[in-house]
């Protein structure tokens, strides 16, 4: 067997009696997804990308199960389930992202994975996927919630509005000013009252994020 191995892949792509225990690792149970020969054991298969992740903060990395299409429903579009005794809960890297460490790739997306040995010792499966993402916008527009004012700024708190109110999106922001407030006995008047939640567009500026907004003025 070894002998016609190396006749098909050459001597250069030979695998070692390591390589070979690593293919008894838990891999798919669908039929037809082993590619030709053309080196160390890989092949391709589908995967559905899950919404949890398995870094803390996200990363390129995802958790995902592999799935295959059964048919299309009444509005022509293809169904997918999961393949029986298929692999599930892997971790796959998007290749894409891994300059970036960004995790952009949505839940529930489809997405085409290699499944290939790494170049350890021992060598181990490892998951690669390939799937373009836009780059990250830098916001130059944002909702806040005021936390505090002292020495001429305010400390503001980022936020998104969800079906269920207001989320904190991100770190609190420190030293935003306001360059509504104009005259000395308008500084600091969004800072209360206190039992109130104050809300404010801030907006990002070449010196960084900054407030305008208007006092109300009695005339």
């Amino acid at each position: 067997m070894r002998a016609e191995r190396l006749k098909m892949y050459g001597t250069d792509a030979a695998l070692d009696r390591g390589d070979e225990r690593q293919v008894d690792l838990a891999r798919s149970a669908e039929p037809g997804t082993d590619l030709g020969p053309g080196g160390p054991p890989e092949r391709l298969l589908w995967c559905r990308v899950q919404s949890d992740a398995p870094a803390d903060p996200p990363d390129e990395r995802y958790y995902a199960d592999e799935v295959r299409p059964t048919a299309a429903d009444e509005q022509g579009c293809l169904q997918w389930e999961l393949v029986p005794g298929g692999l599930t809960q892997v971790v796959v890297h998007n290749v894409a992202e891994a300059a970036q460490h960004s995790h952009r790739v949505l839940a529930e997306t489809i997405i085409r994975v290699e499944e290939r040995l790494d170049r350890g010792t021992p060598p181990a499966m490892v998951y690669l996927a390939e799937v373009p993402v836009a780059p990250e916008q830098e916001k130059t527009e944002q909702l806040a919630r005021i936390v505090s004012y002292g020495q001429g700024s305010y400390t503001v708190q980022p936020v998104q509005r969800t079906s269920t109110g207001f989320e904190d999106d991100g770190p609190a922001l420190e030293g935003v000013p306001n360059l509504g407030e104009l005259w000395d006995d308008e500084a600091g008047y969004l800072a209360g009252p206190e039992q109130f939640d104050r809300y404010v567009r801030i907006f990002q500026a070449p010196a960084g994020w900054t407030i305008v907004l208007h006092p109300p003025r009695m005339l």
